[in-house]
């Protein structure tokens, strides 16, 4: 009876998550009913891109969504262009990045719930939280996940209502998350060309609301 359990529990796991995602050296499994959103809504933007060092090179490389409009879910993965060991003495220092970078460079107000070291094949750091936007009281978690030469940074951001059904497959999904080294001596990475680009525009820098409020605009168009 335990087997047949557990059995039954891994199924429902599979079925949680979907496709697999492979870009700029990581790959994981999003939970289920989330797609790639079109990469000229965020191309440029270090929305979610929590580092260490101000200085480090960071910028946003997919974003996901399981819908459209003000109760649609958002999963983003940021590439940092450095190592991140997810260790104890990491888990501070990785919640402290995560208020400066909501309150400096997004300007949004996100109340820390709780700090957590998680281990396992791939230890990571998670900061989970809310913020009120539009009225709206959205659940959000960041996640630091360890990797040498760089590391990824995933914001989870759901409206509260939903972050209890969501939360076994946002866990589930971070699970599968692997992230290649890096070859120092190889060509400058795309995505690191498209935050320069960025920047020569003057727009690396793009608020979560304001990118949420293209995707509300681009909703309600496509609905006309």
């Amino acid at each position: 009876m335990h087997v047949a359990s557990l059995a039954a529990g891994l199924l429902t796991l599979t079925g949680a998550l979907g496709t697999e995602v492979r870009r700029d050296g990581y790959q994981f499994r999003p939970p289920e009913g989330f797609h790639m959103v079109r990469w000229e809504q965020y191309a440029g933007s270090r929305v979610g891109a929590v580092g260490l060092d101000a200085e480090t090179p960071r910028v946003l490389s997919a974003a996901l969504t399981d819908g459209e409009g003000p109760d649609a879910a958002t999963f983003l993965v940021s590439v940092v262009s450095s190592g991140f060991s997810a260790s104890p003495s990491d888990r501070e220092d990785f919640a402290s990045a995560v208020m400066q970078h909501y309150r400096r460079e997004l300007g949004l107000q996100l109340s820390p719930e709780r700090v957590e070291r998680i281990g396992g094949t791939t230890p990571r750091v998670e900061v989970l939280g809310t913020l009120r936007e539009a009225g709206q009281v959205r659940t959000v978690l960041i996640a630091g996940l360890a990797s040498e030469g760089e590391h990824a940074v995933v914001t989870v951001s759901a409206p509260a209502v939903r972050w209890q059904a969501l939360a076994p497959q946002v866990r589930a999904s971070l699970e599968t998350f692997r992230h290649e080294v890096p070859n120092a001596a190889g060509p400058v990475p795309r995505r690191l060309l498209g935050a320069l680009a960025g920047t020569l525009a003057g727009a690396l820098v793009v608020s979560y609301t304001a990118w949420r409020r293209r995707r509300l605009r681009h909703a309600a168009n496509t609905s006309v």
